[in-house]
């Protein structure tokens, strides 16, 4: 395992995902969803295959406002951004956003980067809203958020079971400034 004294954010390089990388995307993404209970899919979930992944990719690819963009520790990918713009004409201007980081990565930043990187890449694509759902229990996401100008919009009750149990989600949501 990485250590935090042995990684600085200037080794990370972002980038959006090819299709090429589907298999390590795919594994980074099993290993992130397995650390963590605060994400909606199961490790098993990610995608079926490497061929799954492959097409999610070029899902995104083609999408109006949408991107997958990753953070790359050498040829290792370590954290994740999902946008996910609206493609209907009422809510293209809304975009979902959601981000994960590898533990062993997190705390030097790569969260704000891959942040940046998506409200960058949502005003250039005509994107004024982004949103997002964060599990109330998950205070250090919330308190992420909230340095973003994310607000509280709501709260979806019992929405996520984990381990039996209904957790209740925030709706969280910004507006870009141009």
């Amino acid at each position: 395992m990485i250590g935090l004294a042995e990684v600085s954010l200037d080794e990370v390089v972002l980038r959006s995902a090819e299709p090429s990388e589907s298999a390590a995307l795919k594994a980074m993404g099993e290993a992130l969803l397995a650390e963590t209970p605060f994400f909606h899919r199961l490790p098993a979930e990610r995608a079926a295959s490497v061929g799954e992944m492959e097409h999610v990719i070029h899902s995104v690819l083609a999408a109006p406002g949408c991107a997958l963009i990753n953070a790359w520790h050498g040829d290792r990918p370590v954290g994740e951004c999902l946008l996910v713009g609206g493609q209907l004409n009422r809510i293209r201007h809304t975009a979902t956003v959601g981000i994960g980081v590898l533990q062993a990565y997190q705390g030097i930043g790569i969260g704000q980067a891959l942040m940046r990187d998506a409200v960058a890449r949502a005003r250039s694509a005509g994107i004024v809203r982004l949103e997002l759902t964060v599990m109330v229990p998950n205070v250090r996401a919330i308190e992420f958020y909230e340095r973003f100008g994310f607000e509280v919009e709501g709260r979806k009750r019992a929405s996520v079971m984990i381990d039996g149990e209904p957790v209740d989600e925030l709706l969280m949501a910004t507006i870009l400034a141009p």
